[in-house]
């Protein structure tokens, strides 16, 4: 329920109340209208929203509200296309002053004019996230996540990192979305982030995208004089168990020896990858939440309380209970009844499974087995070969086999050669030494030839090592490799190294695609965190006069750090360098 004071609640409940219509439409030439009960159609306003789609209790939904409105006006209605509506309600509190309570921020997307009148529906923001997501990745914590999607469709996100964080234990899990995941739009992942913290995503009233959860306590009670209708049911949704079914495995969470419904979620995208125990522990934390959740299935008609939002538990006093329903669908009219319900499964029917049902888990199980899997890699600097006879790493993969199989490794490399110039003497013929000055000595490009290595787990493929012999300029190097057996339930590390005899070879940041691709293979996880390091320290030199070899002590620090998803760029001059003091002894 939306923050509000005291005598806001008891003007709400009053028998009499006065109200009035607030807020403006702001349109594309940047002129206003403002929205008061002349200019609006009474009983017109109206505002739609819910946060299920089915008839049961789900997490990860992520639906647009809806506002209508019919207006009195003489402008076209072409022109409040696009046009920026901002819908409030004011209502006098008992010591006679008002109280305004912002409703929602929408953007009409439908105008219809009919005589005097123009009827205009609007969505929230939602609307911008309904952008296609393909060949994005967005990667991190579920805040760091969250500020992706909102920079990207031009959204503010409503929560702070520590409130996000606060949801779920899940909120610190690094995750990884991308076009494998069954996400295709913005808002699709939306979705996916609010179902991994078990909650919906939402847009709030001043147009923020929000995650929130269902109600664990009741915010308000609605008496029975505060109510129309209320069509309460005969049995209430506990939650004994939870299921999470991936492409891999099957993940339960449950109460044991404790009877109730079951959740099964057969599309998580983000619990798609990861170890055992980590996917594990995300369905534990979902479930935590879920058990709390016990609630009795709901439809009340009311009058209009613009305050109450999506998620909140709603206390129903009877004359011999008290149950409480949880608000999955809310349909508030100004000056008009509003209508909240809370959906539900009935437990008596939960078992009841169809053949339909297991035929399509069959499918779903058999489609997962035979998904094809990409692994990627685009080189993220600048890499130099040079003629010193010594490996350059160019490409390093990690892959995951399920089950055994065999893949391919395909990539293509955007280059430059640098032969080195060697001098070429003519054969020069004469008897005297003035025949002799002047002689040519040309230059030529020396022979230039790249060798590639390949490793598999960091053992040389010494069978197939492929040579391209290149002349000075651009050229474009295309790799395969196939891998016939590979051993299931492994992870492999793939690495191609250059090698250059001749010259040398530049390949700019971005110019090396390449990919592992296969089925029975383990969807890709984002960066652990890992680091591999590398240095080659040349041999040391003693002058004569050194007759003590000193020990060489360092101190070396180590332990575990959580990488943080950022961006930084940062340039360094050149700088001086003095040359160190030597002690000899």
């Amino acid at each position: 329920m939306y923050d509000v004071p005291k005598e806001y609640r008891a003007a709400i409940r009053s028998p009499t109340r006065n109200d009035r219509m607030a807020g403006k439409l702001t349109l594309t030439d940047g002129s206003t209208i403002e929205l008061t009960d002349s200019a609006v159609i009474s009983g017109s306003v109206s505002v739609d929203n819910q946060c299920v789609s089915g008839q049961e209790l789900a997490f990860g939904s992520v639906y647009m509200g809806q506002a209508s409105l019919q207006l009195r006006t003489a402008l076209s209605s072409a022109a409040f296309y696009d046009a920026a509506l901002q819908i409030d309600y004011e209502i006098q509190l008992a010591d006679g002053s008002w109280y305004t309570l912002p409703v929602g921020r929408y953007t009409v997307a439908e105008a219809e004019r009919s005589a005097a009148v123009v009827s205009l529906t609007g969505y929230d923001n939602m609307l911008k996230l309904e952008r296609k997501f393909s060949g994005s990745v967005i990667l991190g914590d579920a805040y760091t996540m969250l500020t992706q999607i909102a920079d990207t469709c031009g959204v503010e996100l409503a929560q702070t990192e520590a409130e996000i964080k606060a949801l779920s234990p899940n909120a610190e899990v690094l995750r990884q979305l991308d076009g494998t995941y069954n996400v295709s739009t913005w808002r699709d992942c939306a979705g996916a982030i609010a179902q991994f913290l078990a909650g919906f995503a939402t847009i709030d009233r001043l147009g923020k995208l929000r995650i929130s959860q269902f109600g664990e306590t009741a915010c308000v009670s609605l008496a029975e004089s505060a109510r129309t209708v209320a069509k309460i049911s005969d049995f209430s949704c506990h939650y004994a168990a939870l299921v999470i079914e991936t492409d891999s495995e099957t993940f339960t969470s449950d109460i044991e020896g404790e009877s109730g419904l079951e959740m099964t979620i057969s599309d998580m995208p983000l619990a798609e990858s990861g170890t055992t125990e980590v996917r594990q522990g995300i369905c534990d934390a979902v479930f935590d939440k879920l058990k709390m959740l016990d609630y009795t299935p709901a439809t009340v008609t009311m009058p209009g309380d613009p305050a109450l939002e999506l998620g909140d538990r709603v206390a129903l006093p009877t004359k011999d209970t008290t149950p409480e329903t949880l608000a999955t669908h809310l349909v508030w009219k100004f000056r008009g009844e509003m209508t909240l319900k809370g959906v539900g499964k009935n437990p008596y029917l939960a078992g009841a499974a169809t053949h339909t049902d297991a035929q399509l888990r069959s499918l779903q199980k058999q489609a997962g087995a035979n998904k094809i899997i990409y692994y990627s890699f685009t080189n993220g600097s600048d890499i130099k070969v040079k003629d010193n006879g010594k490996e350059t790493n160019a490409v390093n993969l990690t892959f995951v086999t399920t089950q055994d199989t065999s893949a391919m490794f395909l990539a293509q490399v955007l280059l430059t050669a640098e032969p080195d110039v060697e001098v070429v003497k003519l054969p020069v013929t004469g008897d005297t030494a003035s025949d002799f000055e002047g002689a040519a000595t040309p230059e030529q490009d020396a022979a230039l030839t790249l060798t590639v290595r390949y490793y598999l787990d960091n053992v040389l493929i010494d069978s197939f090592t492929p040579a391209q012999r290149l002349v000075r300029g651009a050229h474009a190097l295309a790799l395969f490799y196939p891998f016939p057996d590979l051993e299931g339930a492994a992870s492999h590390r793939w690495s191609v190294r250059l090698l250059c005899a001749g010259g040398g070879v530049k390949i700019a940041k971005g110019q090396i695609r390449a990919t592992i691709t296969g089925q029975g293979m383990a969807v890709g996880d984002a960066w652990d965190g890992t680091l591999e390091l590398e240095e080659l320290i040349g041999r040391p030199t003693r002058t004569p006069v050194a007759r003590k070899v000193l020990a060489i002590q360092d101190v070396i620090l180590a332990g575990t750090q959580k990488p943080i998803g950022d961006a930084a760029a940062e340039i360094i001059t050149r700088l001086l360098r003095k040359a160190p003091a030597r002690n000899i002894l």
